[in-house]
């Protein structure tokens, strides 16, 4: 099956020593995605129709820049600016004010708004990528059911940031069935649970540091605890 050739960039992510399982593989991913939009796939009339009508948002369109394929992005660009070009125009040729006090005028720029925010809130990066994590996520459940090694290893290690825990979450219901479907839900929240206990305690005694009785005192594992704190609740 399709999702299942996520089985060695998870089992990869769990021998590392990760924040998240999640995280790790969808930076792999993203990574592939930017190699295939600039790669000879750009030139495919389906590819080109999809990164002209979608574009590419902020984040993805500086990673597409500094990868450094400079032409094939420039490529790429120019029929996406043409594309965005046609579409403002058509709607700014409708653009017009009807009666005063009609609100005419906020209808038109509403429309002219709505049209802008489809420009800018789409990415082709974006919609393809978040398909794979997903898929992803469904083989993470998928192993965790078949493989007792991978259920072990995955016991042990931190666990999942906030976001990619509702993932995994969602798709668990989608691989997983009764008692299996409880078990496994039962193990990601204890283990969700035991990491953020952690993760407490940590952030908390970052804060007592700052307390002058306390300078003198061991750090622990709370020197790090902040970014720690990041990645968790919001993913890498």
């Amino acid at each position: 099956m399709q999702e299942r050739i996520y089985s060695i960039p998870l089992t990869d992510a769990l021998n590392e020593d990760c924040d998240c399982v999640m995280c790790r593989v969808a930076k792999t991913i993203e990574d592939s995605n930017i190699e295939y939009f600039l790669g000879p796939s750009m030139m495919e009339p389906e590819c080109r129709m999809v990164t002209n009508n979608r574009g590419f948002c902020p984040r993805h369109l500086t990673k597409l820049y500094e990868w450094g394929n400079r032409l094939s992005l420039a490529l790429m660009l120019d029929t996406h600016i043409e594309e965005m070009r046609g579409r403002l125009k058509r709607r700014t040729k409708h653009f017009k004010v009807s009666g005063i006090g009609s609100g005419g005028a906020k209808k038109s720029v509403e429309k002219l708004t709505d049209e802008l925010d489809k420009i800018v809130s789409s990415c082709a990066v974006c919609d393809k990528m978040n398909k794979e994590v997903r898929a992803a996520a469904g083989n993470l459940v998928y192993l965790w059911d078949q493989e007792s090694e991978f259920r072990r290893k995955f016991a042990e290690s931190k666990g999942l940031c906030m976001p990619h825990m509702k993932l995994v979450l969602e798709e668990s219901a989608n691989e997983l069935t009764g008692r299996k479907l409880e078990e496994f839900v039962r193990e990601l929240c204890n283990l969700q649970s035991s990491r953020l206990d952690e993760l407490n305690e940590d952030v908390h005694w970052f804060t007592q540091k700052y307390d002058y009785r306390n300078q003198d005192a061991p750090w622990g594992n709370a020197k790090d605890a902040l970014p720690r704190a990041v990645k968790r609740l919001g993913g890498e």
